[in-house]
């Protein structure tokens, strides 16, 4: 009896204790923030650069649901978007998307830089497989406002069942200049095994949202119709290489295409290179080199309207709205009302390298958006190669870079 009242005294004396200990409010410092909505975050401001998580968004105008599978699971429309005090675009990754990130600009059209894509795409986000959490997550490393730092973990799985290959690791510092920083890098999960390695680290994509197309989205030349889709520029000379496409007659998608510029071996050959999409309001650019990882005996870059691929302006649909578990589904007059589209000029790879080799590897890139002188984009792209490795390697390396955007004509 005795020690019963022992106990019940002494659980008297330290429930108020205890009462008061589990009412402590964790100190701001250490507190994740809230996930805040769009009309929310259009309210926020930011001394130089920040990133929000988003319990609302959804990208280019659509409208249907989001039923898990296909499509994200836990809350398809979360995301994570960085902002800059002194620009209008921002950088978005969106789960529904798998969080592969992109420029979205004001227009609502968007550049995308992709991930490691497994050999032979059997390892893949683009699926049903690829959307969810536990394969693709964010991580907010610093918020800001004098950088943020946001990493991004995934996993390359199968699109039948869902098997994982690879895990990628990528992180992405952005500064008050507007320009981000990307590291990427991969481990293997089945050594030895051809499926378990990926050698396409980038590809530009551009996006358009519902109902809109290449021809919608892309600058425009006024007097010959042209769309220019594909810019190209060697960091360490004046060459350049431009592609545009004209919608032929009559077609939903088709387009003929022109090249002016510099032979494409000669960009191959240079040791750095910046690849340019001319959005109307922001033309999104990725920088890659040498002095970046990306040595250019081994890094072949690719234009999509010649030789094996020949796709031109072909363009898909299955992101990055997910609505079929697929890692490809060509745009129909039907889906063109339903769901944001994508199409991709160019790209690059590291097929000369073998699997264990791409596999050691630590890219950098440096990824921004321009106006319409690209000029300014190649001075900033050679004063960050010229740095070279050690200093390329640095978060820091692209903090004291110049600005490059200013408005587009349509758009001042």
């Amino acid at each position: 009896m005795k020690k019963v009242i022992i106990i019940a005294m002494f659980m008297f004396l330290v429930a108020p204790a205890h009462r008061a200990w589990a009412q402590e409010v964790t100190s701001p410092v250490f507190t994740k923030p809230r996930p805040v909505t769009m009309a929310e975050m259009g309210k926020m401001k930011t001394e130089g650069v920040s990133v929000a998580e988003v319990s609302d968004y959804v990208f280019g105008n659509y409208k249907g649901d989001f039923p898990s599978p296909p499509h994200a699971d836990l809350n398809p429309k979360k995301a994570f978007i960085i902002y800059w005090k002194d620009f209008k675009y921002r950088f978005v990754f969106s789960h529904e998307a798998s969080y592969c990130p992109w420029f979205e600009m004001p227009s609502g059209a968007g550049v995308s830089y992709q991930f490691f894509e497994g050999n032979d795409g059997w390892a893949e986000l683009f699926n049903q497989y690829g959307r969810m959490e536990k394969n693709s997550f964010v991580d907010v490393m610093e918020a800001g406002p004098k950088r943020v730092w946001v990493r991004w973990t995934y996993f390359g799985v199968n699109v039948t069942d869902g098997t994982p290959a690879f895990r990628g690791t990528e992180d992405f510092y952005a500064y008050p200049n507007g320009l981000i920083l990307r590291r990427q890098s991969y481990e293997t999960l089945i050594p030895g095994q051809r499926h378990g390695y990926a050698r396409e680290p980038i590809e530009l994509i551009a996006l358009s949202p519902v109902g809109k197309m290449w021809y919608d989205v892309l600058e425009k030349d006024p007097a010959t119709g042209e769309s220019h889709a594909l810019a190209v520029l060697d960091v360490f000379s004046d060459k350049r290489y431009d592609v545009y496409w004209k919608r032929r007659p009559h077609t939903f998608l088709d387009a003929s295409f022109r090249r002016t510029g510099c032979l494409w071996t000669d960009l191959q050959s240079s040791s750095g290179v910046v690849f340019v999409y001319p959005i109307s309001d922001g033309s999104g650019f990725c920088v890659f080199g040498d002095a970046s990882g990306y040595n250019h005996n081994y890094t072949n870059i690719k234009e999509f309207s010649f030789g094996a691929w020949g796709w031109v302006s072909r363009s898909w649909d299955h992101w990055p709205i997910g609505w079929l578990n697929s890692q490809g589904h060509v745009v129909d007059a039907e889906s063109l009302k339903k769901y944001p589209n994508h199409f991709a000029p160019d790209g690059m790879d590291f097929f000369p390298l073998n699997d264990e080799e791409a596999e050691r590897g630590v890219y950098y890139s440096l990824i921004g958006v321009g106006g319409d002188n690209l000029d300014a984009v190649r001075a900033v792209a050679r004063k960050w190669l010229e740095k070279g490795e050690a200093a390329v390697s640095d978060p820091e390396s692209g903090a004291d870079l110049p600005a490059v955007f200013s408005p587009k004509h349509a758009f001042q």
